[in-house]
């Protein structure tokens, strides 16, 4: 069972997906949470402590499904990477579009306040590392930066699929181009 701070911080993420970082206030974290109006304040004074706690509270989140995510997939071809790299965007793109969009206004919003990049700068080194042991495994000569080139493409991608949604496209086709393209013919 979440805290309340947990409770208003998961509502905070769901407005920011929803509706945008214009409509981030005290008020609407309030009324999204179902809680008594002020709650917010008295966790968060200010809408600058408010937004850093999102930060945390979704790095929090973030890293925990990645972890869930590194314990279960295990491929043992560049093909198999890219199939579970594919289900991954579309999950991202459909099922979990509020929170997705929630994790690009956040980093909207770490480029424009440097505080917030190093929590999130955290979570994404600490995805970067499990995703680099996927493409070691795999054959990859420079997991670390091959990890870093394919993760990028797939915010790409990701992003694209927010913006312009087609519900026909299917991702895998060009997910399996990059992968094959990065690791190469020597990949396993």
């Amino acid at each position: 069972m979440p805290t309340r701070q947990e409770q208003l911080l998961d509502a905070a993420i769901a407005i920011l997906g929803a509706q945008g970082v214009r409509h981030l206030t005290h008020r609407a974290v309030d009324a999204a949470a179902g809680l008594p109006v002020g709650s917010a304040s008295n966790y968060f004074k200010t809408r600058d402590a408010l937004v850093e706690a999102i930060v945390d509270r979704f790095a929090a989140r973030e890293q925990a499904a990645w972890e869930t995510i590194a314990g279960v997939v295990r491929p043992n071809t560049p093909d198999e990477l890219a199939s579970a790299l594919a289900a991954f965007v579309h999950r991202a793109t459909n099922q979990e579009r509020a929170t997705t969009l929630a994790r690009y206004s956040l980093f909207v919003e770490a480029a424009l306040r440097p505080t917030l990049r190093g929590k999130l700068a955290e979570t994404s080194d600490a995805i970067r590392d499990w995703a680099a042991q996927w493409l070691r495994d795999l054959g990859s000569a420079d997991p670390h930066a091959d990890c870093r080139l394919i993760l990028d493409q797939l915010d790409g991608i990701m992003l694209h699929r927010l913006a312009f949604p087609d519900p026909a496209a299917d991702p895998t086709q060009q997910i399996t181009k990059l992968v094959r393209a990065v690791l190469g013919p020597t990949a396993s």
